[in-house]
Parts: C-alpha cells; sequence; structure tokens
C-alpha cells in the first residue's frame, strides 16, 4: 500500500542512532541548557512535566531528540540525520 511504501521512504531517507545515560534529572536538564548554548538555538519542547522532559534541536542535516526522565534516572539522545 502507499502508506507501507512511505513509511519505508522515511526510514531510508533517515539514519538515527540513540543513546542512553544515567543521569540525575537535574544533571539531564543542565545537558540540554548546554546543548541549547551549542546548537546556539533554544530547544522545541515536546513533553514537559515534572518528571519528564523532551526537546527536540533541529540542526541543518537532521534534529536531535534528548529525552530526560526522573524515575529512571536517565538521558536518551536520539540523533537523526538526513540522508
Amino acid at each position: 500500500t502507499a502508506a507501507v511504501g512511505c513509511a519505508f521512504c522515511l526510514s531510508a531517507a533517515v539514519a538515527q542512532s540513540s543513546q542512553a545515560y544515567d543521569l540525575s534529572f537535574e544533571e539531564c536538564l543542565e545537558r540540554i541548557r548546554g546543548a541549547a548554548s551549542q546548537y546556539g538555538v533554544a530547544p522545541i519542547n515536546v513533553v514537559e512535566t515534572s518528571d519528564v522532559r523532551i526537546v527536540r534541536f533541529l540542526t541543518s542535516d537532521g534534529s536531535v531528540l534528548i529525552s530526560c526522565s526522573r524515575p529512571d534516572r536517565k538521558m536518551v539522545v536520539t540523533i537523526s540525520l538526513k540522508r
């Protein structure tokens, strides 16, 4: 079907990698602030609660998604690059 074909096209057009880190929620939020400074742009909030924050940074060659979880004490960074 067209939907399956389109989904395949999207996966073929984007290279993605993820890395998880053990960090406190506060340290993770500090990393988001550092990334904003490094990229020179404000993050786009995807989710923001007292226990979870997920932001996206748009870059010239793709995007960077950073998620922070207070209960899991984890930071996950997912980089998606356009091919």
